[in-house]
């Protein structure tokens, strides 16, 4: 190559942009000078270098030009067609993406899910061979359409109308929450913690409802991969919390777990798409319980921290629980602070509110509010309407309960037994004339909470059932065994007259002998489940099937 070819080639190797058409013509018009140079003495090649450049290479580029523009004409067709296909493709079928955990989604019928990529690439690819344009294109067309639908995130989706209503329907009136509004509520926090927002707040829920939350964190995980949704849900108050960022939510504890869980594998991806769809709808929670709710008693209550403080909900109760009165030497007006403690925690559950002052502070503030005793450990001059039927029954229960060994027999009585054995206490005590209640009526659930802080100690199982107690006015087990006593000369009597007798004497025959007498006797009647636990811990040896007693047993 001489001197004059390198230096077009380096020109056009170094040209600027805007002159490189004009250095590749010239690298061109050197190349054609270049071989008539070499073909100089030569007539035949220069006549054939002639006939080419005239004949050929024209019809050779004219051909190529026009394979060219067909191409791009091609393309240009095929892209469009790419484009309207994809649009119309993600139009009927919407698929959605959440890159935290690499899954697809697909929203069809109102219902959001889970979708495999095969699955999509499957619908995707039967389509284009259905379409038949963009054939050619299959694997270019599903690459950019996969694309296109990761840029499509699941939380940017604005979930239908029907939607929304189906989920809010399947959390009030009758399941979690009494109204709308305090639904609307707990889906726009849960979206927040989705989205990271606020997350300095506290909300407070009762401590029954957790089990709740916990399948309701279990089936977002499983249908998003988000852990902890609720990890600024808390169940009891913390000194180091601060009340300006401590919000409550009333959530009903009534619904039972089996029927959430099944709820929530119908409806949780839903659940989770609208609590995030409120999120970004309210900006967030804050916003709507300040902008968007009416209800001034929900606002009040979610609120409660925001807007009081310690002191003023301690007078809260003192002006709701307490009455101050003068001093008179026949009259007990004082409190002991176990009763003020236990008033206390009976109203803050009665207003549905945490713990959020500690035992110790309360007694301190309680104490520069009124007189108190050290000696006796009470508060002077004050009295409650709330404390009588309190300390009648605590002295019923020291007066007639008593605790059994673990190792004997598991006594136990329903909490509305010790109802109405309070209330006969109450109506036929020699000591009458001393207590403050005059019917004995007390709810069980005053009852349970009674028990709970008076007597910790004892077991109650399922809020209905105290374990290991027996009562003075009622002697279950002995009522029981003489019944069975009585049983076994009843059953010798029949068969003797009937002259045959059964192999087996079935539970259920015992149970309604033993409910008779008791009704022709006007006594009190312990339940089946009592009765048969007596039986199987009493006569072990002479239970046959579960549910039947051996004949053996009346010779016993």
């Amino acid at each position: 190559m001489n001197q004059t070819e390198n230096k077009v080639e380096t020109i056009i190797k170094n040209a600027d942009a805007s002159i490189i058409n004009d250095n590749t013509k010239a690298y061109a018009i050197n190349n054609v000078y270049q071989l008539y140079e070499k073909y100089s003495g030569d007539t035949y090649m220069t006549q054939r270098l002639q006939y080419h450049l005239i004949n050929i290479l024209p019809t050779t580029l004219d051909t190529e030009d026009k394979t060219h523009q067909e191409k791009i004409k091609r393309n240009d067709f095929l892209t469009s067609e790419q484009q309207i296909f994809i649009q119309v493709f993600l139009s009927k079928n919407r698929y959605y993406y959440l890159p935290n955990n690499n899954c697809f989604y697909e929203y069809a019928n109102n219902t959001f899910a889970s979708v495999k990529e095969d699955h999509i690439q499957h619908k995707l690819l039967t389509n284009i061979s259905k379409d038949g344009v963009l054939i050619q294109w299959k694997y270019k067309t599903k690459v950019n359409m996969i694309k296109q639908i990761k840029d499509r995130h699941l939380f940017k989706c604005v979930p239908e109308p029907e939607t929304i209503q189906n989920v809010l329907k399947h959390l009030y009136p009758s399941t979690l929450f009494k109204t709308k509004a305090e639904a609307k509520y707990f889906l726009t926090v849960l979206g927040d913690n989705i989205l990271k927002k606020n997350a300095d707040l506290i909300f407070f829920i009762k401590p029954s409802v957790k089990k709740i939350l916990t399948e309701l964190e279990n089936i977002i995980y499983i249908t998003s991969g988000f852990t902890n949704p609720t990890f600024n849900f808390m169940t009891k108050y913390h000194e180091n919390y601060l009340f300006d960022k401590c919000r409550i939510i009333n959530m009903n504890d009534t619904i039972q777990v089996d029927i959430w869980k099944n709820i929530l594998k119908n409806i949780g991806l839903d659940l989770l798409c609208v609590a995030v769809h409120y999120s970004n709808r309210y900006d967030d929670s804050e916003s709507y319980i300040h902008n968007k709710v009416d209800d001034e008693e929900i606002k009040k209550y979610t609120l409660y921290f925001k807007n009081n403080n310690q002191q003023v909900i301690v007078d809260n109760f003192c002006n709701t629980c307490i009455q101050n009165v003068e001093y008179n030497e026949g009259i007990n007006s004082y409190i002991n602070w176990k009763n003020m403690h236990y008033l206390w925690k009976n109203y803050i559950s009665q207003c549905s509110l945490p713990n959020m002052i500690y035992s110790n502070h309360l007694k301190t503030l309680l104490k520069e509010k009124y007189q108190y005793e050290e000696k006796n450990d009470h508060f002077c001059n004050i009295i409650s309407k709330y404390t009588p039927y309190v300390s009648d029954f605590i002295h019923f229960w020291d007066t007639t309960i008593q605790i059994l060994p673990l190792d004997k027999f598991e006594n136990d009585f329903e909490i509305d037994e010790l109802c109405g054995l309070f209330k006969k206490w109450v109506q036929t005590s020699h000591s009458a004339s001393y207590l403050s209640s005059k019917t004995g009526n007390i709810s069980e659930h005053d009852v349970v909470k009674i028990i709970h802080h008076f007597y910790p100690s004892i077991e109650i199982v399922e809020h209905k059932y105290v374990l290991n107690i027996s009562c003075s006015l009622w002697d279950k087990t002995g009522e029981v065994n003489n019944y069975l006593n009585i049983f076994k000369s009843h059953y010798a009597e029949v068969s003797l007259k009937k002259g045959t007798s059964d192999s087996l004497i079935s539970f259920d025959e015992v149970y309604d002998f033993y409910c008779e007498k008791v009704k022709e006797n006007d006594s009190r009647c312990v339940n089946k489940r009592f009765f048969e636990k007596y039986l199987f811990y009493n006569f072990t040896p002479y239970i046959k099937y579960e549910k039947f007693i051996s004949l053996d047993w009346l010779c016993g």
